[in-house]
């Protein structure tokens, strides 16, 4: 036996390796996912529950591995997040990555602009007022004035800061009753909003035909629309329990955004 140890010793330090992992210290998970914009495929042949690590290389696993001679064990390591919790930041990354993308398209990083905590941001110079007068932005205190890259910025943590008042809720809370309303489908999903009397969801990666199929099976669950003639990429709708549904279809995108309510 004392033979077979040295042997077992020999060969771990041989290989690099040892038999108690390194810890790789990466508490911010989350942040690297938001802010490298990793894509959901990263994580989409993990179960929920499998713990991830990132590596100093920039990479992300589940289980073990070596790497410059030292040893990674996600099980292991305290800083490990829940595949479920990387896909919810993966989908949330891209989300975000979208609406900058649309918000702010047409402009170049280096233009001047005045942008507001609200999240509104114009290039003139003035505004005009509750009473009708027009005011100078300069000297508003409700302004600031930057470039667009700072206002992508100041948006982007914005969105995250108010993200993340929800990710508990959407993450770890049962899934609100309203979600039993709606249609079954197989595509790619993040909860947006998992309360009692309101629950949104967006939608991956769904074609035009399976958005048509989706607005089918919704009419099927007893909502009826209240706006016949809103764009064929918009559903309003409500049922007999007086239970509204706001549904939108990007297609550029391929996103389909769910919200039902308690009225």
């Amino acid at each position: 036996m004392k033979k077979l140890a040295i042997a077992i010793t020999s060969l771990l330090l041989m290989t690099g390796c040892s038999s108690t992992p390194t810890i790789t210290n990466t508490n911010n998970i989350k942040e690297h996912i938001l802010k490298d914009n990793v894509a959901y495929e990263s994580f989409s042949s993990y179960n929920d529950s499998d713990s991830i690590i990132r590596l100093p290389n920039g990479e992300y696993i589940h289980g073990t591995k070596e790497v410059n001679g030292k040893y990674y064990d996600s099980d292991q390591d305290s800083g490990a997040i829940q595949a479920k919790k990387a896909k919810y930041y993966a989908l949330l990354a891209m989300d975000v990555d979208n609406y900058l993308n649309e918000k702010f398209e047409g402009f170049n990083d280096s233009d001047e602009v005045f942008y507001n905590k609200e999240g509104s941001f114009t290039n003139a110079s003035t505004v005009m007022d509750e009473n009708g007068n027009e005011t100078d932005l300069a000297n508003n205190p409700d302004y600031d004035s930057m470039t667009i890259k700072e206002a992508k910025e100041k948006e982007y943590n914005r969105l995250i800061q108010e993200d993340a008042k929800e990710e508990k809720k959407n993450l770890s809370s049962p899934v609100s009753e309203l979600n039993e309303l709606l249609p079954k489908t197989d595509s790619i999903s993040r909860t947006v909003f998992n309360k009692k009397n309101k629950y949104a969801i967006h939608y991956y990666e769904v074609e035009k035909n399976e958005y048509f199929d989706y607005i089918k099976k919704i009419k099927e669950k007893g909502f009826d629309s209240i706006d016949p003639n809103s764009p064929e990429e918009t559903f309003l709708g409500v049922n007999s329990d007086n239970i509204s549904v706001n549904i939108h279809y990007d297609a550029t995108n391929k996103t389909l955004d769910v919200d039902i309510r308690r009225q």
